[in-house]
């Protein structure tokens, strides 16, 4: 959420004053890194070395685990004279720090959440915590400090608090120094906990640049990451945040709004996820939202790129791995996702998805289109129709097609309703789908419905088949074949069709006034097939798409499997198109001339 500046109330957790020493806890600790990206604190003394101060921090979450303080700064400090050096703990919360014995003869040591990068306050008082003074340590010897913790729950939200920020560093840094990858100088992500409880809900404020989280946030990793997205987005853009003039105070994510905020609201609640790798947001109180599913037809969630939860999960199966959903056949990672953000000000998904496209990110068909329309988005996909590989789909609302003719031969694109259901097929030549259909197909019932293309006359190119459901949804096959053999005088050729195949096509080469009787045979118990011979004229281009219902003669499967034939004269010269539709189950066919 974001909202405009508030005023933070003092509360009973305020860090205690940095030079003053409290009760810390003894534990193992090991060395090693601050979290990629982050530079040391510089030193406030240039000193020399011979002396090491080890040990860890960490503290209990709101489910009593045990957490490591990843990135959090620590100072080696004297009582007396003020000398100080500082670095940032490992990413097991470990550190090992080298002073001079001889210039901390009062050592303490305090832990501060703040770096370079992001800090946690409550108003202008960075947190902190001091372990007991150790006097005149032994020169080269090795002081361990063991494990220090907040003392009180507030301390140990204000801790969690700071983890959650270097989680979002994790993911958006990328190794930067930077939250914002152009920037040289660095803004810090500042974090006010707990923020005014007057101000009613966690929120971004864009004017002072502060996140405020209330009391309890902390216990809930995703809101505050949710909120660390704002602020990633208004750095990015260089402070040009969007209006959120029509972003309602409450605004839950199934419910449209206005673009600009399903944008703003579905990119912080996506990088939510993305820093913890997960589709399942967990809000404040433990209620969860599972982004992964909603599709068309999802009950109580408006579609398009007006509502929260529509972008939140575009987002999210661009990112997810591919083909983890009917429509959803795209991976790309959030770095691609990220890049494009940090590079542009976009008020809307739309906008954003036009970037991409100005950067040179996948955004066709087979890449990004269909990670947006899983999530009701579409900006004109049109699913891949590949030869020979055909597609269960469900229909709540009419399906769009795409596929390329690359042959001179005859093709055919069909669909077959499952259960007692109702297809129609249209065939467009513009993508836009605009002008009028090149060919369809409308049968009644349960009737496989296709349409033939002859591009031994028409130029090969590109179609865009439509599938309608008519009066209810509607489960169905959907199937694009070339032909891809001749069936001669005195042949037979047989095929297979799986559970998902629908169709088959051969050429054959007729003799005007010359009869031909074609048969189709089914050789499995239960299959059936309906069998159609397509013409066309040289003279009328317009006959060189024909439906189902445009056969020059046919035969429709019987009542029980069994063979169909067609005896057929030719009315022309030339190469007709031979169809075999399997009306009600896979197996094997066999197709005859004679």
């Amino acid at each position: 959420m974001v909202a405009a500046l508030v005023t933070a109330s003092a509360v009973s957790a305020a860090p205690a004053a940095a030079d003053t020493p409290t009760n810390g806890t003894a534990g193992p600790v090991t060395t090693g890194a601050p979290s990629p990206g982050l530079p040391a604190p510089p030193r406030f003394a240039a000193l020399a070395c011979d002396t090491h101060a080890v040990g860890s921090f960490g503290y209990p979450d709101q489910t009593g685990a045990w957490r490591n303080s990843a990135s959090i700064q620590v100072q080696v400090r004297d009582h007396l004279t003020g000398a100080l050096i500082a670095a940032l703990a490992d990413t097991k919360g470990h550190f090992d720090i080298c002073f001079t014995a001889s210039q901390f003869t009062q050592l303490y040591i305090t832990f501060k959440t703040e770096n370079a990068a992001w800090r946690v306050a409550n108003g202008t008082n960075v947190y902190n915590w001091s372990t007991p003074i150790r006097t005149n340590p032994v020169p080269g010897s090795t002081v361990d400090f063991g494990v220090g913790a907040p003392g009180d729950i507030g301390g140990s939200r204000a801790a969690h608090a700071y983890d959650e920020a270097n989680d979002a560093w994790l993911l958006a840094s990328n190794s930067n120094h930077c939250w914002d990858p152009k920037d040289t100088t660095c803004r810090q992500l500042r974090i006010n906990w707990p923020s005014d409880p007057a101000a009613g809900s966690d929120h971004y404020d864009q004017l002072g640049n502060v996140v405020q989280l209330l009391l309890a946030t902390p216990d809930a990793p995703m809101e505050v990451v949710h909120e660390i997205g704002h602020a990633l987005m208004d750095d990015v853009y260089d402070d040009a945040f969007p209006s959120t003039a029509g972003c309602p105070l409450i605004h839950p994510p199934e419910q449209a709004t206005t673009a600009t905020c399903a944008w703003i609201e579905g990119w912080a609640d996506y990088f939510a996820l993305a820093t913890y790798h997960t589709s399942v947001f967990v809000s404040t109180g433990g209620g969860t939202r599972d982004f992964e599913f909603p599709s068309w037809g999802t009950s109580g969630i408006a579609n398009g790129d007006i509502t929260q939860t529509r972008v939140v999960g575009a987002l999210w199966d661009l990112t997810d791995p591919a083909s983890s959903e009917v429509w959803d056949q795209h991976s790309e990672g959030f770095g691609v996702i990220f890049h494009v953000l940090a590079r542009h000000v976009d008020n809307t998904f739309a906008s954003y998805w036009n970037s991409r496209t100005a950067d040179g990110v996948d955004v066709s068909d087979a890449g990004g289109l269909g990670s947006l329309y899983q999530n009701t988005i579409d900006y004109g996909y049109r699913r891949p129709l590949i030869d020979g590989k055909g597609q269960s789909l469900f229909a709540t609302v009419p399906h769009n097609f795409g596929f390329e003719t690359l042959v001179r031969t005859w093709s055919v694109v069909a669909v077959r309703p499952l259960g007692q259901r109702n297809l129609d097929l249209d065939l467009y030549g513009d993508r836009p789908q605009l002008q009028p259909p090149v060919g369809g197909s409308a049968s009644a019932g349960q009737l496989v419905d296709f349409v033939a293309i002859d591009s031994n006359l028409r130029p090969v190119g590109r179609y865009f088949p439509r599938v309608t459901p008519i009066g209810a949804d509607s489960n169905y096959h959907i199937e694009y074949v070339v032909s891809q053999q001749m069936l001669p005088p005195a042949s037979t050729s047989t095929f297979h069709l799986d559970a998902t195949q629908t169709v088959a096509i051969r050429d054959a080469d007729l003799t005007a006034g010359v009869p031909v009787t074609i048969t189709a045979t089914p050789k499995s118990t239960f299959a059936t097939a309906s069998l159609f011979i397509m013409g066309d004229d040289p003279a009328n281009p317009a006959t060189f798409v024909r439906g189902r219902s445009s056969a020059l003669a046919s035969a429709l499967a019987p009542t029980f499997a069994g063979p169909v034939s067609v005896t057929f004269t030719p009315p022309r010269t030339g190469r007709y198109g031979v169809v075999v539709t399997s009306d009600n189950d896979e197996g094997d066919f066999q197709l005859t001339r004679s």
